[in-house]
């Protein structure tokens, strides 16, 4: 007897066996509408025909076909899975590899695999399907237009989303043309089709894809179906991305007032919908908003389904990131500790969503300045997602991005220059040696050997960047200049001077036009404007042009200091290096002024030992020995030098400059 009828009754199942089993299968099954009841009479079915006419009859085989797709309709995956592959190898050897029978027993297994979650094994085995009903049955039957179709979803599924495109396009053109362009086949394709382009963002693609399908099912299921309703929100989210924000907006609230007032407040439907406009939201940049719908959802998820629920723990991930987004750090904190405990109780450490869980809350306690704990959840993420996903993986690269940006902040540069290193080779192994990404990681690995000291290897990879972005972008380029800025600036902490002079000569001509563009057309203040204004102060003082470097760092500090606070760390480098050129200039009062107020900030962060807090101290030195203090003048040299040998050892670089630099002070005994 079937196992699974303990929910029929046993009298139903009537016994077949001899010749009657036989008979037409259609026949023998008609009037049992319970499946658990028919797969009872195809076991016994298959048993008398494996009697009657051997295990590899073809009537046998169909027996065990019907089985294996009853298995199927029962949600019995595992089952299915295990019958389909017997069946492919006996129908293998009875029929062949190409006949009907074969494929369909292939395509009943990757059915099978693929409710498995195991997309990866059923793909080949769909390219197999599809290859064979094509040559036997013709591009445009319906057998093989439902195994194009799994295909696709299967590509999709293994985030294969070019290929995914190129089988749902495929399937589209047949389907308008065999079964009409409003049949609901049709309708499915573009929905399939719109999901892709937006997962690759191709937002004018999707747009134009999703408001094909939006009319057409307005007119062919009604204005106020689900499916119609889905479809709207869908083109909102793909007018959203294309650049319509206020059209890809209005949509969405009105989608959703319609599905509120078609299915009700609390539909599954409704409910997916706000969660689905709350992202929208996010999107557009309305964190305030986005964060009123997901604490509405959030609160009808939990009465409704409770709090354990996953679509209640993604409104509250969508409420923890909306309210982080509005700068909200301390509450989104909360609430993302919470999600992770949850997540973590209920679907374990390396579950994807737990994992989402634990990098929201990294970010938070990043923007929040706790920069310990926010660096020790991003390596979590990272060597987490290492083993889940690998290296390569964009999540991966997220996480280790995180990680090396904070070490940055806490000024804990030999692990950032360790994080960015792996960052590094990373990218190299994704778009080569000069692609964007691996460039920007480089940079920032460049930018850290300078930190701590390794300034011969600092030189050798600015000028590599610089060479890179020259061949990809010119020589006049943003990027290859600023590159080259930093060359020279590391060929004069290195003292080859006529190298950082011939640099900073080249620099100057293109850098201004560049920055009085930025200023013009982004305002003086704009983000962009003081980096190259910084900058292009840097190239003036390095050339001499004192009072004209002078007056672009004080611009610089301005600006700094109204977006970000008199006590942001760029307002600190501005103004040592105002310092800079007034001792300079002949003003070591006034530059020792500036440098009090640059330590005064530096001293709190990134910390009294931090080489950038200690390189300003090197120069108030030199201020103190122009005003004739040159004894603690001295001091405050031997100091630095011992700081650095202290955290960076006394072969480092930046060791042995501060000590020629304190032995600069010393006094020479005079020889009797």
């Amino acid at each position: 007897m079937d196992r699974g009828l303990s929910g029929a009754d046993i009298s139903d199942v009537p016994s077949v066996s001899g010749l009657a089993a036989l008979q037409d299968l259609d026949i023998l099954l008609e009037g049992f509408p319970d499946l658990r009841v028919k797969r009872s009479l195809c076991r016994q079915v298959m048993d008398a025909r494996r009697r009657l006419l051997g295990p590899e009859h073809p009537a046998t085989l169909e027996t065990e076909a019907r089985i294996a797709a009853i298995g199927l309709e029962l949600d019995d995956y595992s089952t299915a899975r295990d019958q389909y592959t017997i069946l492919l190898e006996r129908c293998e050897r009875v029929f062949g590899p190409r006949h009907l029978d074969t494929l369909s027993a292939a395509h009943g297994l990757a059915v099978a695999l693929s409710y498995l979650d195991r997309p990866e094994e059923a793909r080949p085995i769909y390219e197999r399907v599809v290859a064979g009903r094509r040559n036997t049955l013709g591009p445009e039957d319906p057998a093989t237009l439902s195994a194009l179709h799994n295909l696709g979803l299967t590509q999709r599924a293994v985030a294969d989303d070019a290929s995914a495109r190129g089988t749902f396009e495929a399937l589209l053109e047949v389907q308008r043309k065999t079964l009409g362009r409003d049949s609901l086949a049709v309708i499915r394709t573009l929905a399939n089709l719109g999901s892709v382009l937006i997962s690759i963002e191709d937002y004018a693609g999707a747009s134009k894809v999703l408001a094909e399908r939006v009319e057409r099912s307005r007119r062919v299921l009604g204005p106020t179906h689900p499916d119609t309703l889905e479809a709207m929100l869908s083109l909102a989210r793909a007018q959203v991305g294309a650049g319509d924000r206020a059209e890809g907006r209005a949509l969405s609230e009105q989608t959703l007032a319609a599905t509120i007032s078609t299915l009700g407040p609390d539909n599954p439907a409704t409910l997916a919908a706000r969660g689905q406009h709350g992202r929208l939201l996010l999107r557009v940049g309305d964190a305030a908003a986005a964060a009123q719908v997901y604490e509405d959802l959030y609160r009808r998820l939990k009465r409704k389904v409770g709090p354990e629920e996953t679509a209640t723990l993604d409104a509250l991930a969508g409420l923890a990131d909306a309210l982080g987004q509005c700068g909200e750090h301390v509450r989104a904190r909360k609430l993302d500790q919470q999600l992770l405990e949850e997540r973590r109780r209920i679907l374990g450490e390396d579950h994807v969503a737990t994992q989402w869980a634990l990098g929201d809350l990294a970010w938070n306690l990043e923007q929040l300045g706790d920069l310990a704990n926010s660096a020790a959840r991003y390596r979590a993420l990272f060597e987490g997602r290492l083993v889940t996903l690998g290296p390569e993986a964009p999540d991966t690269i997220w996480a280790l991005t995180g990680l090396a940006r904070v070490l940055v902040r806490a000024e804990s540069h030999a692990a950032a220059l360790e994080a960015y290193r792996v960052l590094y080779e990373t990218q190299v192994g994704i778009v080569g040696p000069e692609g964007d990404d691996a460039l920007t990681a480089l940079e920032a690995y460049t930018w850290e050997l300078g930190k701590v000291g390794e300034l011969e290897k600092a030189r050798a990879r600015w000028q590599e960047l610089a060479n890179a972005y020259e061949r990809n972008r010119g020589p006049r380029n943003e990027r290859t200049l600023e590159c080259l800025l930093w060359l020279s600036e590391t060929h004069e902490r290195l003292e080859e001077h006529h190298a950082a002079r011939a640099g900073y000569e080249r620099i100057a001509g293109p850098y201004g036009p560049i920055h009085a563009e930025s200023r013009d057309k982004a305002g003086p203040d704009d983000p962009r404007t003081l980096h190259l204004g910084h900058n292009l102060g840097l190239v003036m003082e390095k050339l001499g042009q004192l009072d004209a470097a002078r007056a672009m760092y004080q611009t610089v500090l301005d600006g700094y200091a109204s977006n970000l606070g008199p006590r942001d760390r760029n307002v600190a480098d501005m103004h040592a290096h105002i310092g800079d050129v007034l001792l300079k200039q002949g003003d070591p009062v006034g530059a020792r002024a500036r440098y009090a107020d640059a330590l005064a900030l530096l001293r709190k962060f990134p910390g009294p030992d931090d080489p950038d807090t200690l390189e300003v101290l090197r120069h108030d030195a030199d201020a103190m020995a122009a005003l004739g203090r040159k004894v603690a003048a001295r001091n405050q040299a031997r100091n630095v030098a011992e700081a650095l040998r202290r955290t960076l050892g006394p072969d480092n670089g930046l060791t042995k400059r501060a000590d020629a630099h304190a032995a600069q002070m010393t006094p020479r005994r005079r020889s009797r």
